[in-house]
C-alpha cells in the first residue's frame, strides 16, 4: 500500500472516529453523524466484509479446540490445515483491529441510547458538573471544527452544528440543583396561621393572613391573564410547515399522511410542574405530587388521563435522539402513518415505507429493532419526501401526538400495543421504552415503559416524520 493510500485511509478513519464521538455531544443530529461514518467506513470496511471478519474472529476459539483435538490425535495433515487457518485468522485481525473498532461502533452501537448531557436537567444522569459541562461543549466545538477542515463535502452543516453549540449557554451553579418554589396553597396558610396563633407569634399571623386575604385576588387575576403567561411563552411558536406537492406525493406512496395538529396552550400551566433534578429527593417530588393532585383540568379529562399527565410530570423522559421529552402543546405539521388499528391477531400489510426501512413487519419488534431501522434507513427516507434531514426527522409515533390523535383518528380501542418514540428515564440512568395505547388499560391515555428488548406480537410500530425543532431542548430554533 502506497503512502498516500495509507494517508488517505487514516485520514478517514480519524474523520469517522470524530464523527462517532461527536454523535456522543451532539445527540439530536446523532443519526446524521452515523450515516456519515458509514459513508466514508464503507470503502474501508463493508458492512459484509465487517460481519465475515468478526465471524471469522469468532471462529476462532472453535479452530483452537479442533487444533488440540488433531494435535492429540497426531493427525498432522488436519493440524497443519487449522494452524494456518488460525494464522491467518489471527493476522488479519491484527492488522484490521482498528479497522473493526470503528466497524463495531459504527454498524452495531448507532442504537446505543444517547442522552444529552446538556438537555435541562440531565447533568444529573450525565454525572456533568457546570466544569464538565464547558469541557463538553469545548469538546464538541473543537470536534465540529475539525470536520470542518477534514470533510469538506459537509462542512456547511459542522459550521451550523458549531455555531449552535457555540451559543449553547451553561449556567453556573448547576451543581446544586434549583429548590422547587413552595408557594403554599390556602389550605397550607391557614395551618400557619392557626400555628402562628398558637404559638403567640402575631407577626407572623399578621403577615399569613394578609397572604389568605391576597390569595383570591391573585387567582382572578391568574384567571384573567391566560393565554399569555410565562409558561405559554416558554412553548415556543408553532410548528407549522408547508408540504411541497413532490413530498405529499412521496407521502401518499409510502403511506404517511399530512396532518396539522391543534394547538394544546390552554396546558401551559403545567409546564411548571414538569420533572426537575429535584424531584429525586423523595419530599419535594412528594411535595410536588401535592401541587398537581390539586390542578384543575377540563371537564372531560378522564381519571386515566390525569394519570398519564403527572406519570409525564412527575418523571424524566428522553426522546429517541437523546434529548429531553416534552409533550408539544403548540400547532405542528407533521406527516403520520394513519392506517386504522388491528385487532389483535389481523396480518398487517407490509408498506414501501416498512420495505424502505428494512423492515419485514411491523408486529412484534424490539425497541432496538424500530431505532435500528430508522437510524440507519431514516435519513434516506426522508430526503425520498424531498426534505431535509437537518431539519425533519421519522420517528415512532411520539405519545403525545398518539394520545391528541387517537381520539380522533379512533386509536387505543384494540388490545393492542403501539410504539411511542422516547424513553423513561430511571433514577439510575437506565432507559425503558415506551409503549402504549391498550384499550384495557386506558385506551389513548394508557403509557407504560418496558426493557429495550421486549417484543411481543401485540405491539406494532407506527411512524411519523416530524419536525427535529419538537425535539430540540437547548437547540437554537
Amino acid at each position: 500500500m502506497s503512502k498516500t493510500v495509507t494517508a488517505q485511509k487514516d485520514a478517514a478513519m480519524t474523520t469517522i472516529r470524530k464523527l462517532v464521538d461527536i454523535a456522543k455531544l451532539d445527540v439530536l443530529y446523532r443519526d446524521l453523524y452515523f450515516q456519515r461514518a458509514r459513508t466514508l467506513l464503507e470503502p474501508l470496511l463493508s458492512r459484509s466484509s465487517y460481519d465475515y471478519m468478526k465471524e471469522n474472529m469468532a471462529s476462532l476459539n472453535w479452530v483452537e479446540r479442533q487444533l488440540r483435538a488433531s494435535v492429540e490425535r497426531g493427525d498432522w495433515k488436519r493440524s497443519q490445515e487449522l494452524t494456518e487457518q488460525a494464522v491467518r485468522t489471527r493476522t488479519s485481525a491484527t492488522a484490521n483491529s482498528e479497522l473493526m473498532k470503528l466497524g463495531e461502533e459504527v454498524y452495531e452501537g448507532v442504537t446505543e441510547v444517547v442522552i444529552d448531557p446538556f438537555s435541562p436537567g440531565f447533568h444529573v444522569f450525565t454525572g456533568g458538573s457546570t466544569e464538565r459541562l464547558l469541557e463538553l461543549r469545548n469538546e464538541a466545538v473543537q470536534l465540529l471544527t475539525a470536520l470542518e477542515r477534514a470533510d469538506t463535502e459537509k462542512k456547511d452543516f459542522y459550521a451550523r452544528r458549531r455555531a449552535d453549540v457555540q451559543s449553547l449557554s451553561i449556567k453556573s451553579g448547576i451543581d446544586q440543583p434549583a429548590e422547587v418554589k413552595t408557594a403554599k396553597g390556602p389550605a397550607e396558610l391557614q395551618q400557619e396561621a392557626l400555628t402562628a396563633l398558637e404559638s403567640g407569634d402575631l407577626s407572623l399571623l399578621e403577615k399569613v393572613v394578609q397572604k389568605l386575604m391576597d390569595k383570591p385576588a391573585a387567582t382572578e387575576t391568574k384567571k384573567e391573564a391566560a393565554g399569555v403567561t410565562a409558561e405559554a411563552v416558554e412553548l415556543g411558536d408553532d410548528l407549522n410547515f408547508k408540504f411541497s406537492d413532490a413530498t405529499l406525493a412521496a407521502a401518499k406512496e409510502l403511506g404517511l399522511t399530512p396532518i396539522r395538529t391543534k394547538s394544546r396552550r390552554h396546558f401551559a400551566h403545567l409546564v411548571s410542574h414538569r420533572w426537575q433534578p429535584s424531584f429525586r429527593k423523595t419530599e419535594t417530588r412528594q411535595w410536588s405530587q401535592d401541587q398537581i393532585s390539586r390542578l384543575t383540568f377540563p371537564s372531560e379529562t378522564t381519571d386515566k388521563s390525569r394519570d398519564a399527565i403527572e406519570f409525564y410530570l412527575l418523571n424524566p423522559f428522553l426522546t429517541s435522539a437523546g434529548t429531553r421529552y416534552q409533550v408539544n402543546l403548540v400547532e405542528e405539521d407533521l406527516l403520520i402513518e394513519d392506517f386504522p388499528e388491528p385487532d389483535s391477531n389481523d396480518d398487517l400489510p407490509q408498506t414501501p415505507l416498512l420495505s424502505a426501512l428494512g423492515l419485514e413487519t411491523r408486529r412484534g419488534l424490539s425497541r432496538t429493532d424500530i431505532e435500528n431501522a430508522v437510524l440507519q434507513h431514516g435519513p434516506e427516507v426522508v430526503k425520498r419526501l424531498s426534505l431535509d434531514p437537518e431539519v425533519f426527522r421519522l420517528i415512532a409515533i411520539p405519545p403525545d401526538l398518539y394520545s391528541l390523535l387517537g381520539r380522533e383518528l379512533g386509536w387505543g380501542q384494540k388490545e393492542i400495543w403501539t410504539h411511542f418514540d422516547g424513553y423513561r428515564l430511571l433514577e439510575s440512568g437506565k432507559v425503558q421504552a415506551l409503549v402504549g395505547g391498550d384499550k384495557r388499560f386506558g385506551g389513548t391515555s394508557d403509557v407504560v415503559s418496558l426493557n429495550m428488548s421486549y417484543s411481543k406480537d401485540s405491539m406494532i410500530a407506527r411512524f411519523a416524520v416530524v419536525q427535529r425543532k419538537r425535539l430540540m431542548s437547548w437547540h437554537k430554533k
